[in-house]
């Protein structure tokens, strides 16, 4: 990793060029393989999907390739059990609300929500953490700068799915969703940065989405919340879960691991600078 990265080198405007690199290739993949697919798939009418996955999964691993040899790369399988029991307590909150919506409304097309959920499961998590957050790490100098990185990309995460009141959402549920996505943008975030594992948020954010969109009431609006159900409710709770967690985890008591897990990720011997793991500024 020698030399200069021009943009990249700027922790927070590398943050947002790397969001909208990673969901150009998340566009890319949707036209290139999910328009198809929907010729191909009774039922599945809505794109993107799992060619917006392989997308950014291929977005990742050009931005691995940018600092090769000297980053390790953020789709591993260390930290991925231990990702997978910290969030558990949140997983089945979740999962809780998700079987009120299968019991009230019935199901939908089960493959038809695996495709479907494929696609904000993997993009989102990659756009909103994934690179953009592993060179924030790899550019700091202070572990005084990690709760900066999260809460960037937790309200950011949260805050603009109040755009789906634009695309016809009933206004008092997707308060709900914002409030829910914050949570899920906590514990996301926070997992992420104690592992800097990315297959672990991307597969467990997969799994509330395919949940989600399972029930034949989110099938039939695109996952758009056009009226409040008994499970946004639950999802306060859900959400209350995710935040607690996450800062837990990310206690001050807990920023020197968090740099020594991005410092075994990037070979800062050879960076423009080095993580400090003093904690002085």
């Amino acid at each position: 990793m020698t030399g200069k990265h021009a943009v990249l080198d700027h922790p927070v405007i590398g943050y947002f060029v790397l969001f909208i690199f990673t969901i150009v290739f998340s566009s890319v993949g949707a036209y290139v393989i999910d328009t198809p697919l929907t010729k191909a798939v009774p039922g599945y009418t809505s794109s993107p999907g799992v060619g917006a996955a392989i997308g950014v999964i291929i977005a990742t691993i050009l931005f691995t390739i940018r600092f090769r040899p000297d980053f390790k790369g953020i789709l591993g399988v260390k930290g991925f059990m231990w990702g997978i029991a910290v969030m558990l307590p949140f997983l089945l909150a979740d999962y809780i609300g998700a079987a009120v919506d299968l019991y009230t409304f019935g199901s939908g097309n089960v493959l038809v929500a695996f495709f479907s959920a494929l696609a904000p499961g993997f993009t989102e998590e990659a756009a909103f953490r994934g690179p953009g957050v592993a060179n924030y790490m790899r550019t700091i100098k202070s572990e005084k700068q990690i709760p900066f990185i999260f809460w960037l990309s937790t309200l950011l995460f949260g805050l603009i799915h109040i755009t789906n009141i634009i695309a016809g959402g009933n206004p008092v549920a997707v308060i709900f969703q914002v409030i829910y996505c914050i949570g899920v943008g906590a514990v996301f975030g926070a997992v992420y940065l104690r592992t800097a594992n990315l297959w672990v948020i991307m597969i467990a954010h997969f799994t509330l989405d395919f949940a989600g969109l399972v029930n034949s009431h989110y099938a039939s609006t695109g996952g758009l919340s056009t009226e409040l159900l008994a499970s946004d409710w639950i999802n306060l709770v859900v959400a209350a879960i995710g935040i607690v967690t996450a800062l837990v985890l990310i206690s001050p008591k807990n920023y020197p691991e968090i740099m020594k897990v991005w410092k075994e990720k990037w070979s800062m011997s050879k960076s423009r600078g080095k993580l400090d793991l003093t904690g002085s500024a």
